[in-house]
């Protein structure tokens, strides 16, 4: 099937609504006139963050820089939370570290916990935008007969690698491709004798390493009171695979949207052909 392109008017709307969506978890669908999912989202998104942040006394902030003009401050940056950006803007403004950078180190017995919830956040925030993108395609262009859409192939890749062209009818790639992303990732936690997922060692690593989403999260959390007993020969083979593999379930998610959309859109433009 040859791929198909949204017209450029629903390219444009699209466009529009991932702009809102990163800007306020849910504006996005508010835009296309879904209120109930732009409520969830946002619900979601903000409760996910500011409890997150309160399980780890805020110490999120010490990963976080702000980048201003003439001593004003304009713009945080703290990935990946920041994929929830005005939550993310409004907590550094409004908090600020127990540990105030490090310079006061405490015992938080649910930090791990706290920066899961937050970063994923950020990450459910960015998926919140293919989501609300999705709508403004399927009211553009409606099919007779309604499939997975694209937000919907995409939010399945995050939950689960390959789960996104699984839900398209694409099986062998679900297999396929899911088991190269989970497998590079366990392999990589394995030469990191499973105690890598960690953003108190590795903070750059680790926001790719959450972009696995929810099965690489519960992993991480599981593993979580391990701790190296020895120097790994391999921790840097298994950072790289780990992170890797993270990403390049970003790739599945965007893939498993391209494809979705191309289904829509065939069916769509088929129903028009007939008309």
């Amino acid at each position: 099937m040859d791929a198909l392109a949204p017209l450029e008017e629903t390219r444009h709307r699209m466009a529009k609504v991932v702009a809102a969506s990163i800007l306020v978890p849910g504006l996005g669908h508010l835009l296309c006139q879904k209120r109930q999912w732009a409520l969830s989202w946002f619900v979601l998104c903000q409760a996910m963050l500011f409890s997150g942040l309160a399980l780890a006394g805020y110490t999120q902030l010490d990963y976080g820089r702000w980048f201003g003009l003439g001593g004003m401050k304009l713009v945080y940056l703290l990935i990946p939370e920041m994929g929830n950006y005005i939550g993310t803007h409004c907590a550094a403004l409004m908090y600020h570290s127990i540990e105030r950078g490090g310079m006061t180190p405490e015992v938080l017995p649910f930090r791990y916990l706290g920066y899961l919830l937050s970063a994923g956040s950020g990450i459910f925030s960015c998926f919140a935008a293919a989501h609300a993108a999705s709508f403004a395609l399927t009211t553009a262009e409606p099919s007779p007969r309604p499939t997975t859409t694209p937000g919907q192939a995409a939010l399945a890749a995050l939950l689960f690698p390959g789960l996104g062209h699984w839900v398209t009818g694409r099986r062998f790639k679900a297999y396929f491709l899911g088991g190269l992303v989970l497998g590079l990732f366990l392999f990589g936690m394995f030469l990191g004798d499973f105690a890598d997922f960690d953003r108190q060692r590795h903070p750059y690593y680790w926001a790719g390493q959450m972009l696995g989403g929810p099965s690489f999260w519960i992993i991480g959390f599981l593993t979580s009171p391990l701790r190296f007993s020895e120097v790994m020969r391999f921790q840097d083979a298994g950072l790289l695979f780990t992170t890797s593999a993270g990403m390049f379930n970003v790739v599945l998610a965007l893939d498993a949207f391209h494809r979705a959309q191309t289904d829509w859109l065939h069916r769509a433009r088929h129903r028009e052909g007939k008309e």
